[in-house]
């Protein structure tokens, strides 16, 4: 279930952020990058179910490369899933206040916090993580 959602977030972030800055991406450019995504979202997936088996820890395995890349890709499908949600923010925001939807809008700011909240933990366990790895 993580892998096809990391996918979406992935290549959905992709989108909006190539929207965003105004590139248009060729085909064979969105097909690596779609493939990029898909690879991204297997690893993802496979680190998931290391750490439903065998605990959190699992993510400081192995050397200090291999740590900062695993914590890496947590941060920018994190990151991903930060900019899809305010690019639905951005789009349901104004119908909420325009429909006067306590309920929508209060759901809103909660995704949002929640999100960065997410990303907040995910950085400091990387620079702590990292910081603790240095001292052994």
């Amino acid at each position: 279930m993580l892998g096809p959602l990391t996918l979406g977030l992935l290549v959905l972030a992709g989108r909006i952020i190539a929207d965003i800055i105004g590139v248009a991406v060729p085909d064979p450019l969105g097909t690596i990058g779609f493939s990029v995504a898909a690879l991204l979202a297997l690893w993802l997936a496979l680190e998931g179910a290391m750490v439903q088996r065998y605990g959190l820890a699992t993510l400081d395995r192995g050397g200090s490369f291999q740590r900062a890349a695993r914590y890496l890709l947590v941060t920018v499908t994190t990151l991903a899933g930060l900019i899809v949600s305010i690019g639905f923010l951005a789009l349901s925001l104004p119908w909420a206040f325009e429909t006067q939807n306590t309920a929508a809008q209060v759901l809103g700011v909660l995704l949002v916090v929640a999100l960065v909240a997410a990303l907040y933990r995910t950085l400091t366990a990387a620079r702590e993580g990292y910081l603790h790895s240095s001292e052994q």
